[in-house]
């Protein structure tokens, strides 16, 4: 098989978005579609590769350059990776393992320190080093069981955005309050148009929320859809879709929360890319109105440069010192010793064979956001411990607070 993987030219770059569709079982993209502004404007800063045998597209993989927060609230570059596929003629050659190595490998040497997705198979992305860093919930709120936010909210008002200010508006105020929490994204335009589409269109019940403070700033807003169910035997009423809730505050995200959970003709609310520790959850009157439908793991993750991560994240305080050994076959500059305290990570001199904890990629790829302990990863034979205590230690450095989430699906 001559198979040639190279930098996708502009004008090949539908054909290449035609494979990773199929691969996931959808059509390929209609001219309709190819012309909405969003998707041709997030092909151009696009790091895109494709697989070519003669003229034929076979394969792509992709990543979009974004930023991520991380504990303590530095942001890195992220090579967000999406749009993956192989053609199903082409499946099982290799022609993936050698297209996301390329990526990979590109997306660092363009200084990108994490690489980010969101898999459709879970079983693919462990073998280049992702592991899962992240969840979230699907859930329903049924409004018909009384359920309404009896917990302190944030002072000050909620207003429903025009359609002409929305994107603008939404735009600056998410980049304010969208990097909550770690594994929080910047949203590039094209995203905001593709999230906020709906809502500036004409077609469906979409609206965009606004939260302002008693200062008079806006700190929170939210976006919801809604829709008469009347056709179902079990919903006489309407149901609301939420697609958005970002808060300065959990106070913030509660006032805004409140508003929709007492929307007029409403029997069902729905959300999904819901962290774990959901302000909304803990602010209901009876937490069994909070429904999960669906725990799914969001984020995947892998630490491109382990040295830059690592410094970049704050720990706990405590007076533990762990030293944690890595390997990373697809790039030696990760593989050695680091030590990690409260006081930061540094590369360490202690070898393998007298690290605290040793792990993969994969391991520590899966702890840096704060969301999966080392114990558990333990458990499921990604690392082992080599001195008593150290995974308790580590988890202590590592726990972050609120939960990591993404919360932008790409």
């Amino acid at each position: 098989m001559n198979i040639e993987f190279r930098r996708t030219h502009p004008d090949e770059l539908r054909a290449a978005a035609d494979v990773f569709r199929t691969a996931l079982l959808f059509p390929p993209s209609s001219d309709a579609d190819w012309a909405k502004p969003h998707l041709v404007t997030s092909w151009l800063d696009f790091l895109s590769i494709s697989a070519w045998d003669g003229t034929r597209c076979v394969g792509h993989v992709g990543a979009f350059p974004l930023v991520t927060a991380v504990p303590g609230g530095a942001r890195l570059a992220t090579a967000g990776v999406s749009r993956v596929g192989v053609r199903q003629t082409h499946t099982r050659r290799g022609v993936l393992t050698t297209a996301m190595q390329q990526l990979l490998r590109d997306a660092a040497d363009a200084g990108m320190a994490l690489a980010s997705l969101r898999a459709s198979e879970a079983v693919i992305y462990e073998r280049f080093g992702f592991a899962v860093a992240g969840e979230a919930w699907e859930v329903e709120i049924d409004r018909r069981a009384g359920a309404r936010v009896t917990a302190p909210v944030a002072a000050g008002s909620i207003r429903i955005l025009d359609r002409a200010e929305t994107l603008t508006t939404i735009a600056e105020l998410h980049e304010r309050v969208g990097f909550d929490r770690p594994g929080a994204i910047g949203r590039p335009m094209w995203m905001h148009e593709r999230y906020l589409e709906d809502a500036l269109g004409m077609e469906k019940a979409a609206y965009v929320i606004v939260h302002t403070n008693d200062d008079g700033v806006d700190d929170g807003w939210a976006q919801y859809r809604l829709e008469w169910l009347e056709s179902s035997v079990e919903h006489l009423g309407g149901k609301c879709t939420v697609d958005d809730v970002w808060g300065a505050t959990p106070g913030v995200e509660l006032a805004l929360w409140k508003f929709i959970l007492e929307l007029d003709l409403v029997d069902v609310v729905h959300a999904s890319e819901r962290p774990l520790d959901d302000a909304v959850r803990f602010g209901l009157r009876n937490q069994r109105h909070y429904l999960s439908k669906m725990r799914h793991d969001e984020q995947w993750l892998r630490l491109l440069d382990v040295d830059v991560a690592l410094s970049a994240r704050t720990y706990n305080s405590t007076h533990a010192t762990v030293t944690v050994a890595i390997t990373d076959p697809l790039f030696p500059a990760n593989c050695g010793t680091w030590e990690v305290s409260s006081a930061g990570a540094r590369r360490s001199g202690v070898g393998a064979e007298k690290a605290d904890l040793v792990t993969t990629i994969n391991g520590v790829s899966a702890a840096y956001l704060g969301g999966t302990a080392w114990h558990d990863l333990c458990v499921g034979g990604v690392v082992q411990q080599q001195r008593p205590g150290a995974l308790a230690e580590a988890d202590l450095l590592f726990a972050c607070h609120p939960l990591p989430r993404c919360g932008s699906f790409f």
